[in-house]
Parts: C-alpha cells; structure tokens; sequence
C-alpha cells in the first residue's frame, strides 16, 4: 500500500535543495546577495547616522553642493577637509534632485549607493576563502562577511573610515595576487587603491605600508609599478585641494598639524585611555570576542600580513588620545575576512552540530550586543523631528539644542537656514528641551521625540520643536548662521566664509 507524503513534508527539503544548487551554481552572487539582504533594508527604512560627521561634513556638505545651504563646520572653513568625498556623494544628491525627488530621496540613494561599494569586503572575503580552502571555504568567509554586523551597520554610512576600508581591503587581496603569481594589472590595482585608501584616511598610513612592502618585497619592478600608482589619486586629491582650498595638499598637511601637533582632536573632542578600542570590541562582540580570535589566528597563518595591517590599526589609534569606535573600523573589515578565512580551515574538521555551534557562537555575540542595537537606533528620533519639520518648509529655523546623539539633520530640508543664535525672532521654527523657558510669544510647540540615549549616558531630555502659525518670516536677510564647535588654535587658518 503506498502513502502519499504530505506536501508540507516535502516542501522542506525541496526549498533546501535549491538553495543548495543555488549556492553551488552562483557562490559568490549568492554571498553578495545575502549581503545586500542584510545591508539594503537599513538603509532604506532605518533613518540612522551613526556620527555626527556624517551628517555635517559628508552628506551636509554634498547637499550644500547641490541645494547651496546649510551649516557650514568649521573643518571646511579653514580647508581642513578634502572635498573628494562631498563631490562624490553630491552626484546621488544631485540625480535624486533633478528626477524630482526631496532631499531625503538624495540620501536614501547615497546609503544605496554606499551599501553595493560595502560588496568589496564581502567579495575579497570570498575570493580569499576560495583561494584557499575552495568553494566552500568561499562561500564560508564570504558568507561571515555578509551577515556580520559590524560590515553591515556601517554599510549605508557616508563615514571616511568606512570607504577606506571598501579600497584597502581589496588592496590587501591584489597584493595577495600579485605575490602568488599574478600579472601587472594586480600590482598596478593593489597600488592604486593602497594610495587611494591613504587619500581617504591618512591614519591608515602603517596598514597601507605593511601592505605595501609585502605587495612589492624585493621585487623594484613592483615598487616602481606600484608605487607610482600609489601616487595618481594621491596627486589628484592634491590638485582637487588646489582647485578648491587654492593650495594643493591642504587637507593633507593642515589636517596632520592641527590634530597631531596642536592637539585639537583631543583638547576640543576627548581623550579617552590607551584600552578603550580592547574593551569596545569586547562589549561589542561579547563572547564571540573568543572565537573571532581564535579564528583569526587559525585564518593569519595563510595571511599573516593582513593581520599584522589590522594589528597595526589598532595599536595606531589606541596611542591617539581623541578615540570613537569608527574610527578602527578599517581592522575590523580586515579582522572578519581573517576570521571566515580560520572558520573555513576548521570547517572539515567539524561535524555538523558543531558547525552550527560554531556559526551561531561566533554571530550570536555581535548580534546581541546592545551596542548593535544602538547603532541601529542612533539619530533616529532626531531624524523624525526634523523631517516632520521639513514637511512644512521653514525658511529659518533656530536650534537649541545639539550633541553627539542629537545632531541637527540638516541635509532633508531644501533652502532653510539654520541659527544656533537664542531663539531668533525671525525664524519660523526652534529647536530645544522641552523644558527650556523663554520661547518667544507666538510659537506653538507642535510634538516632542525622547533623546537617543548612548552608553552609560543616562535618560536624556525629551527634544520638541515649536512653530509660529501665522506669520512665516519674510525677512531677506537670514538669521545669523549655525555656529559648530570651533576651536581657537585653528580660527588663523580659516580661507572662506559662506
């Protein structure tokens, strides 16, 4: 007698074989798929910045470039910063503006943009476990690199250490090329992209040297080739900082001066001890903190030079006194390849159920960390004022408030200028505490968002914004403009004013 199986029975495997085919046929499109599945959905619905220079001297400064307004920071008052990266993310800006969309359309397609640019670290991570350990171990690494969240919070943020980080890994990997065989096009890609992630991120200076040496070693033909290749967008960001700052190299040598000799980084910004980078990565990977480093070890022995790199990064920015978690970004797109790269030497070595144990250990702890969450939520309720603002077109609005998890999200209104000047008269809209006093006669607080609160910071005052109903200001001459922490030591350097 024959029994028909039922069809939920049979759904199961049958949707596990295609998966299966599916990742034997396409490996690497379906690491870069998983990857996307993990990093498109933060940027299209999670209205997040994870630091304040993302929003004022990035995306703010592209759609300055676009729409001509919004604040300008002090960094690019005095030329501090290169205008490489707002140009770059002003082309998204611009396209989202001249289809018709708002300014919130320009920076959904900036984070778009950014997350397929984050591929490259889920790419190498692939070819490296590939190369050796075969398919599988492809697919073990690449797969690590795609769902790992650090790769994948910081993916939609327009932040200098993340698109470092997109170039020096896959200059890590060229060079790997280069040294096993490869052709010149990989010593002349490894060099371009070592100068360009030097471009982006001066502070990565060690890693991009320890990289360096190992692409060229005693080979001078390689040191000609890459070498010189490492110098053409390093002459290109110096003639783009001729062009606008009116002296080549500006950003380059005023932002070494004024940070690592005068000390402004850590006088006006913090200092925080040597240990802090140690302990963040321990509270932001808990117990998988373990196994990451286990792995790591197991995946340096295959390349040793990249985890040197990612060391050096590390020790670099622990003896910086001005720290943020960001800021080693870099090591960690280094540390994660590493790791798959052990996780994939140890994986026919492992029976299935400690396969499984091994996979959910290493991301369980990451996945779980508050921190994760707090990226996930940071600058969210301050960007749900201000775009409920935005909605009503202010032509001037006075903010009163501003920190570190509340930064006024400027880049979503088009043509509104912003005054940190004590409750302007003129202005159509404040910004403050909503227990603050002295809110002139006239405006109507219409709704309130409770602070984002970071570590160990506390409960933070609930942030409302006020509104006049009648009367919008119809004054020519704008409010004074938005004032940003300026330090002293650095005001003789300031070239322009908008």
């Amino acid at each position: 007698m024959n029994i028909q199986q039922p069809r939920a029975c049979l759904a199961e495997p049958l949707a596990t074989g295609r998966i299966r085919r599916l990742v034997e046929t396409y490996p690497l499109a379906f690491c870069l798929a998983l990857a996307l599945l993990t990093r498109l959905p933060v940027a299209l619905f999670d209205n997040n910045f994870v630091a304040p220079d993302e929003i004022m001297q990035y995306i703010g400064q592209a759609h300055r470039l676009v729409y001509h307004s919004g604040p300008v920071p002090w960094e690019f008052q005095v030329g501090l910063r290169s205008w490489l990266i707002p140009g770059v993310l002003a082309g998204p800006v611009w396209l989202a503006k001249a289809l018709g969309g708002s300014p919130h359309a320009g920076i959904v397609l900036v984070k778009v943009l950014l997350c397929f640019m984050s591929l490259t670290i889920v790419w190498c991570a692939f070819q490296w476990g590939r190369m050796y350990h075969g398919t599988r171990g492809g697919c073990i690494a690449g797969g690590l690199a795609a769902l790992w969240p650090d790769l994948w919070l910081m993916a939609p943020h327009a932040l200098e250490e993340a698109l470092s980080a997109y170039t020096l890994v896959p200059a890590a990997y060229f060079a790997t090329l280069a040294r096993q065989g490869g052709t010149t096009r990989h010593v002349l890609a490894a060099g371009f992209l070592l100068g360009l992630s030097f471009v982006l991120r001066e502070q990565l200076a060690p890693a991009i040297a320890i990289i360096g040496i190992y692409l060229c070693w005693r080979d001078m033909r390689s040191w000609l080739l890459g070498v010189g290749m490492a110098c053409v967008p390093l002459l290109l960001a110096g003639g783009l900082d001729w062009l606008t700052w009116g002296q080549p190299f500006r950003s380059f040598w005023l932002n070494f001066y004024l940070n690592a000799v005068v000390g402004i980084s850590s006088g006006a910004f913090g200092a925080v001890p040597a240990i802090f980078y140690l302990l963040m990565l321990f509270a932001d990977w808990l117990w998988s903190t373990a196994g990451i480093l286990l792995f790591v070890l197991r995946g340096a022995r295959a390349l040793p030079f990249v985890g040197l790199a990612a060391l050096s990064i590390l020790a670099e920015h622990s003896l910086i006194p001005h720290k943020e978690f960001r800021f080693i970004f870099p090591a960690i797109a280094l540390i994660i390849p590493l790791a798959g790269l052990g996780l994939a030497a140890s994986w026919r070595h492992l029976s299935a159920s400690r396969r499984i144990l091994a996979g959910l250990f290493l991301l369980s702890g990451p996945f779980l960390s508050p921190l994760t969450m707090i990226n996930l939520q940071m600058q969210t309720t301050a960007y749900q004022l201000f775009n409920e603002l935005a909605q009503q077109h202010p032509c001037a609005v006075a903010v009163d408030f501003a920190d570190g998890f509340f930064m006024p999200i400027t880049p979503i209104f088009a043509g509104t200028h912003f005054t940190n000047a004590p409750f302007a008269a003129q202005t159509d809209a404040i910004i403050a505490p909503k227990d603050i006093g002295g809110i002139p006669p006239g405006f109507i607080r219409q709704s309130c968002v409770a602070r984002n609160r970071g570590p160990f910071t506390g409960r933070g005052p609930q942030i409302c914004y006020w509104v006049k109903p009648t009367g919008w200001c119809q004054e020519k001459k704008p409010p004074p403009p938005f004032e940003l922490i300026f330090p002293h030591a650095a005001r003789r350097y300031i070239i322009a004013k908008d």
